[in-house]
């Protein structure tokens, strides 16, 4: 098993074993794939505890913490054969009507051209239709350090209860 989807089963296996209280707030878990500089994709995989922080007249604001994994591509001009994975903490608003917009910042382990450097910021926008989720995501550490590909995503999450 590679390192960082062992640091993302420990994540979720982190989400699991939180107290009583806290597991019923939902967690997703999400598959799809990333695309970088030149469409070169690749698998990526992703956890979130999402625990409500305040409600609204229209939705929900919720806490956002999770990890994501990016496996390594090979046979690319570019260094990306890595794998990488970022542990983010943030904010997420799901609107009732099923949109969804959050924003986080994260640290990352593991090293390529896409993902180069800390903090990194993860944004992310989607639609939820009850339990499931098509979300867009992107990873970037906004030119703090160069290389600054980034990593952006189509994922198709389920949310557990």
């Amino acid at each position: 098993m590679r390192p960082i989807l062992s640091l993302l089963a420990a994540a979720l296996l982190a989400c699991a074993t939180l107290p009583a209280a806290a597991q019923s707030a939902p967690v997703d878990i999400a598959v799809g794939a990333s695309a970088t500089r030149e469409n070169e994709t690749t698998f990526v995989a992703s956890v979130a505890w999402l625990p409500e922080w305040r409600r609204t007249q229209s939705g929900v604001l919720r806490w956002d913490v999770g990890a994501v994994y990016v496996r390594g591509r090979d046979n690319t001009r570019f260094d990306l054969s890595e794998d990488a994975g970022v542990f983010h903490g943030g904010a997420r608003y799901e609107r009732d009507n099923g949109f969804v917009a959050g924003f986080g910042v994260g640290v990352q382990a593991g090293r390529t051209s896409a993902l180069s450097g800390n903090p990194q910021f993860v944004s992310t926008v989607g639609w939820r239709w009850e339990r499931f989720s098509l979300l867009a995501r992107h990873i970037s550490n906004a030119s703090i350090k160069q290389p600054n590909d980034g990593e952006t995503m189509l994922l198709a999450a389920w949310r557990f209860r």
